[in-house]
């Protein structure tokens, strides 16, 4: 069995466990060492916020309006689509909008400017996938990344002038003051089995989502209405509820980038490549569109591509018509050729099921 086999098995075991979708016997004799991990991993976070709480660490507050995108669980739940879409949202209504992120697995140590609206200035490598995806995507919108996000709100603020800061995966980044703590929720996996990471999937308790103006839930209402009876009612923290989608928009040739419609999937055979926490949701967005999936290559979030990643692609992708590919992984992939096959990214756009709560939220009513 190669390496990427295992990977792809390891992360669908780890997930089914921690979502509390599957027990067996190395579940039970890892159980007693991921509990351990949970407490003192949650020990820390409580002493964190406690902290915050009674003053020892300090929180600052930028010169503008400033809008976090985050979520309380591990993994995929959108922000990063949600974050394009809110930024757009704003342009569009003549707001100037810089995105703050702390640009994940990025070079950058300290503050660098990923696009400044006009043109794009680090490359993936340096910025982190996500970052240089919404700088490709976005356009008269600064994308600047620092580890420090109030230093790095002071520089936008300097460089760019924005009437509003959108905070990427900025919930646990308490030490910035906020107007506005957006917070997503997959209305699938809702909060795993209501365990702290890695005994669970919830990077902070529940408790905190107290924190939150806003729940913007991915799913049907009848699907949350379910996990509210198991785990708790959102409704009864008297926040809007704002319910979404993430539609399939386009796709993009990764040979000479042009934009085709989504159709061009229906009816064939391909292999799924991804890098991002929920490739689940990616295959069955592929398969939404009418395509068969007979290939799922699966590589850990964030991955960084290698020639040997490229050969074992080549190796997984013999009877596929195409090769489809995430918008995250799609950065990293530019030019790359497939033995010869297409290769296609799957461009996500958030839809809204009530944009006039959103607006609400926003106070742009």
């Amino acid at each position: 069995m190669n390496s990427l086999k295992i990977t792809e098995q390891v992360s669908s075991i780890y997930s089914q466990w921690i979502e509390g979708e599957r027990r067996g016997v190395p579940f039970y004799f890892l159980l007693p060492f991921l509990y351990i991990f949970s407490i003192l991993y949650g020990a820390g976070v409580r002493l964190r916020l406690f902290f915050y709480r009674i003053g020892v660490f300090k929180t600052r507050r930028l010169n503008c309006k400033v809008i976090s995108i985050g979520n309380i669980t591990v993994g995929g739940s959108g922000k990063t689509p949600m974050t394009i879409h809110l930024a757009e949202w704003l342009r569009d209504r003549d707001k100037k909008v810089a995105i703050l992120s702390r640009g994940y697995k990025g070079r950058i140590k300290d503050i660098g400017v990923v696009s400044d609206g006009e043109k794009i200035l680090l490359g993936p490598e340096d910025a982190g996938d996500e970052p240089y995806l919404m700088a490709a995507r976005l356009k008269n919108i600064p994308v600047i990344v620092g580890r420090d996000r109030y230093r790095t709100g002071i520089y936008a603020i300097e460089k760019f002038r924005p009437d509003v800061i959108i905070l990427d995966d900025g919930f646990q980044h308490i030490g910035l003051v906020r107007d506005l703590d957006i917070v997503l929720i997959d209305g699938k996996k809702g909060f795993g089995n209501g365990y702290l990471f890695p005994m669970g999937i919830l990077r902070e308790p529940l408790s905190s989502l107290k924190r939150a103006s806003v729940f913007m839930v991915k799913g049907s209402e009848l699907g949350i209405r379910n996990y509210e009876l198991r785990i708790m009612n959102l409704k009864e923290q008297n926040k809007p509820l704002i319910f979404l989608k993430y539609k399939p928009k386009a796709v993009i040739n990764l040979a000479d980038n042009s934009r085709l419609n989504v159709d061009i999937l229906r009816g064939k055979k391909v292999a799924a490549v991804s890098g991002i926490a929920d490739p689940k949701s990616f295959r069955d967005t592929i398969e939404g569109l009418g395509a068969y999936v007979i290939k799922e290559i699966i590589y850990p979030d964030h991955h960084s591509y290698v020639a040997d990643d490229l050969n074992d692609i080549i190796a997984e992708t013999e009877g596929a018509d195409m090769v489809v590919v995430t918008e995250k992984d799609w950065v990293k992939l530019k030019g790359c050729s497939i033995k010869g096959l297409p290769v296609y990214a799957l461009v996500i756009d958030v839809e809204l099921k009530d944009t006039e709560a959103f607006e609400r939220v926003l106070g742009l009513n």
